[in-house]
């Protein structure tokens, strides 16, 4: 009898972890145009890996700042980033630098402050920061963060 209890409470919580995931949504990604080499190949490795879907648009900073409260994470220039944090668009504390350019172009990755999906924005910030997309970063004109 406890058998079919335990077969029963894990076909039970088997069909809640598989309904979950077909119900997470699309991860939104609002990038500064800079970092659009590398993301386009380090999402499809992230997606790879992780199984989350992810949508990103590019954008100049000023149009980050008009766009940003469309998009569950935002890697842009430190400036913007900043600025964004100053007003409550982003999540302070949880910006980590991703990648940069130069000394003075460094790109900062951020969950905002209305996103659901705080942990796989996280986790693909932490993912972009990886040995592996240090690779890219530097194939494609950058530098690691």
């Amino acid at each position: 009898m406890k058998t079919k209890g335990l077969i029963a409470g894990i076909v039970i919580l088997t069909g809640a972890l598989v309904a979950g995931r077909a119900g997470a949504a699309e991860l939104k990604v609002l990038s500064d145009e800079a970092m659009k080499p590398a993301l386009e190949e380090l999402v499809k490795g992230y997606e790879a890996s992780s199984k989350e879907q992810v949508q990103v648009d590019y954008a100049s900073a000023a149009d980050i700042e008009k766009k940003v409260d469309d998009y569950d994470v935002v890697i842009a220039d430190k400036a913007t980033v900043t600025k964004l944090g100053k007003v409550g668009k982003v999540a302070g504390g949880a910006t980590k630098p991703v990648a940069k350019k130069d000394d003075k172009s460094i790109y900062d990755g951020t969950p905002t402050n209305w996103t659901d999906q705080v942990a796989a924005g996280e986790a693909l910030i932490t993912f972009l920061k990886t040995p592996k997309a240090a690779e890219v970063y530097k194939a494609k004109g950058l530098q690691p963060g």
